[in-house]
């Protein structure tokens, strides 16, 4: 299946899929209690996930079919809307667990900063291919926008957000040829930036070193109740685990069972063969897009898929250290498992540009069934392939 381009893309697009669907099958697990004790209704929270999902799929379908000029278009104004988005947290911003990165309307409560992450790849992507001989004007331009929403994303006390937007702007100056000295003034900046963050605010300090030794009696009942719970799902797991919905942690001892710490949800309900095979399914998916990515015929194409595959791999393994307690608890969603429909919705939509990328190279595209769903039309296939 890998080993030729249309292989690629099905497995893209089959993975894609299979963990989709297995993070909505966890959802309707891990959120029964809260749903229950919010709503009175064990599935309140599982069927608005299954809702977004469709909507986000159909969002991604249309993203799809979008030619490289319409996607080049947006891409070059999506840093008004990252920046956009994020301003509004200013006037509107909501409170969530000491987070003020949330904007409500009525039920429905949105991160911007979710969006943010897409639309600043999308800005990266445009810059680089447009200031590709020029690497300073790359270097410049790149840590300007970011920097512009880094500022409003720590100012509503999102460090993890933060961390992973600052990584993806790194990896994406490591590969479009920043010099080794650029890379190490953002990352010194960056480290310092981070530790200063900690040291500014008490409960970040007490994560810090709760991760450390979370059932120590003087931490456990304070910072370390999260790591210490995630880490007694996963061990309680055993190999096969417990069974689907039989997890007893998600009964008010952890925290954001179906957000933050799903992943101990299913290390729990379905072992360690549950937590073996889905890191190898977000790592089939990450290499498959960047497999795709590299095929691309143009330049802003490559660093659009490249910047995304990293977003989600490095989002991805933050969450994973934080449930295993190996680094300290950062706050963010594992991509297309956690529930949570901002992050849902972007990194759907994300997958959708990575198949439209596929579906407009000939080297893919002119090997599939006229009667694929994501064919693009014989007008625009004929003018990519011109």
């Amino acid at each position: 299946m890998l080993k030729n381009p249309k292989g690629i893309f099905i497995t893209f697009l089959i993975t894609s899929l299979a963990i989709l669907a297995f993070g909505d099958l966890m959802v309707v697990s891990a959120a029964q209690v809260t749903g229950l004790t919010t709503s009175g209704s064990s599935f309140a929270i599982s069927a608005k996930q299954l809702l977004l999902t469709v909507l986000s799929l159909i969002v991604a379908w249309v993203i799809a079919q979008f030619p490289l000029t319409s996607v080049k278009w947006f891409a070059k104004r999506s840093l008004i809307l990252a920046v956009g988005s994020m301003a509004l947290l200013i006037p509107f911003g909501r409170n969530i667990n000491g987070n003020t990165n949330w904007i409500s309307f009525g039920p429905i409560d949105l991160q911007p900063s979710e969006f943010a992450k897409l639309f600043l790849v999308l800005w990266a992507a445009f810059m680089i291919e447009r200031h590709l001989n020029r690497p300073i004007m790359v270097f410049r331009s790149l840590l300007a926008g970011f920097s512009a929403v880094l500022l409003i994303v720590l100012a509503g006390q999102d460090l993890g957000s933060a961390v992973v937007i600052g990584l993806i702007l790194a990896t994406l100056l490591y590969l479009a040829g920043a010099e080794i000295k650029q890379l190490a003034f953002i990352a010194t900046f960056g480290i310092a930036g981070v530790v200063g963050l900690i040291i500014a605010q008490p409960y970040r300090i007490a994560r810090f070193t709760a991760f450390l030794h979370p059932f120590a009696p003087d931490i456990y009942k304070n910072a370390g109740w999260q790591p210490a719970h995630s880490l007694l799902a996963l061990g309680s797991g055993g190999f096969f685990g417990s069974g689907l919905g039989s997890s007893k942690q998600k009964w008010g001892n952890l925290a954001e069972a179906h957000t933050d710490f799903i992943f101990s949800v299913i290390g729990e309900e379905l072992g360690l063969l549950g937590t073996v095979t889905l890191i190898f399914a977000l790592a089939l998916l990450v290499y498959t897009i960047i497999k795709i990515s590299l095929m691309a015929p143009d330049t802003f194409s490559r660093y659009l898929g490249l910047g995304i595959a990293f977003w989600i791999g490095l989002q991805s393994l933050f969450n994973l250290l934080s449930a295993t307690s190996l680094i300290p608890v950062v706050g963010v969603t594992l991509p297309l498992i956690s529930y949570g429909g901002s992050s849902l919705v972007a990194v759907v939509g994300a997958l959708g540009y990575v198949a439209g990328i596929a579906v407009r190279n000939p080297e893919i595209s002119g090997t599939l069934n006229t009667r694929w769903p994501l064919q693009p039309r014989s007008s625009k296939r004929s003018k990519v392939n011109k």
